[in-house]
């Protein structure tokens, strides 16, 4: 049999990628596959054909650099380059935990909101995270009940496919069931074929004081459950911290705008400041003009260690009523005629 009719059977043309021959394979097997055709005798012939047509199509895909000398992503010897994926598929340098099923859990990632003073001041928070378990009614094997899986086609339930004489008979990791020689046909109706649930979880996170919009804790193993006994993912919990109506963060300082009236800037005098941590008291010098700068020290972010905290800033914005009372009109005519008194009889000086 030519390899045109090989093609021909597995219904793709010559010039079809892998990808798509190995997606029409799959399709195949599903089809014609013994166990799902029992009372059918011509399923087991065309079920053969396939395998046979693809294993075919293999070898001559994986030969096909040599003949031509064609040139792909890796170096062997004196320029003879070839593919990392033929070469996996030659010497079987697949990740160990692909030769034996096991792979490792995925990593979670659960992004958690808290407010500006919860970051600044440090928590403690409780999160519940989707978490994947292991499908008990299938013991994660994703199959359902006792038909629900068979022999894989592709290596015919060893877990290695053997693509050539000699030392290449040990053959590679099986791609298609992971090496471990039986393929799902009929899916678990709990977990749909994955192997896993999805359920909640609860984790206890602390989040120490300063903490930085944006900021990684990781919690490891408690992302999802390793398949076939692999091991767990992690957990990374990134941090989004909420605005602040009044601070802002700059670094290690906090930042603030602090409304006084004209009367407070001009006579100076002691006003309230609040900060994260309750209230201080700066003293406004006299003629205190807008857009002063004042500083607390050790009132900004924590820093960790024994490190001193950062600096509360302080910018004082002297405003200017919009309404006045009788009373207060009456004031500050007079005020404004003193301070013209003023000026004209420094000009006759």
């Amino acid at each position: 049999m030519s390899l045109r009719d090989h093609y021909r059977i597995l219904g793709v043309s010559p010039r079809a990628e892998w990808e798509e021959i190995r997606r029409r394979f799959r399709i195949l097997v599903r089809r014609y596959h013994p166990d799902r055709n029992a009372t059918d005798s011509e399923a087991a012939t065309r079920f053969r054909r396939v395998v046979e047509a693809y294993e075919a199509v293999q070898q001559a895909r994986v030969r096909e650099p040599f003949r031509h000398g064609r040139h792909d992503s890796c170096y062997l010897r004196r320029g003879v380059r070839v593919s990392p994926e033929v070469f996996a598929d030659y010497f079987g340098l697949a990740r160990p935990e692909e030769a034996s099923g096991r792979r490792s859990g995925p990593d979670f990632r659960y992004d958690l909101r808290i407010s500006f003073a919860a970051a600044f001041l440090g928590t403690d928070l409780e999160i519940r995270v989707p978490h994947f378990r292991p499908c008990q009614a299938c013991q994660s094997t994703g199959r359902g009940g006792e038909a629900g899986g068979g022999l894989c086609p592709d290596c015919r339930g060893t877990g290695r496919r053997p693509l050539g004489p000699g030392l290449l008979r040990m053959g590679a990791v099986c791609r298609s069931c992971q090496g471990l020689g039986r393929v799902i046909i009929q899916p678990c109706p709990h977990c749909q074929g994955n192997g896993f649930l999805l359920q909640d979880r609860s984790y206890q996170v602390r989040i120490p004081a300063g903490t930085k919009d944006g900021a990684r804790f990781r919690i490891p193993g408690e992302g999802g459950d390793g398949f076939h006994h692999g091991p767990p993912g992690n957990l990374n919990v990134v941090i989004s911290v909420e605005p602040h109506a009044y601070f802002t963060r700059q670094g290690d300082d906090l930042h603030c705008q602090f409304e006084v009236s004209f009367a407070q800037a001009a006579l100076g005098g002691p006003v309230r400041i609040p900060t994260l941590r309750g209230f201080r008291t700066l003293h406004l010098p006299r003629g205190t003009e807008s857009g002063s700068i004042f500083r607390f020290p050790g009132e900004g972010v924590p820093r960790r260690g024994h490190q001193p905290s950062g600096d509360q800033v302080v910018a004082v914005v002297v405003s200017t009523p919009r309404s006045l009372t009788g009373a207060q009109r009456a004031i500050l005519t007079e005020l404004a005629r003193l301070e013209q008194e003023e000026r004209e009889a420094a000009a006759h000086e």
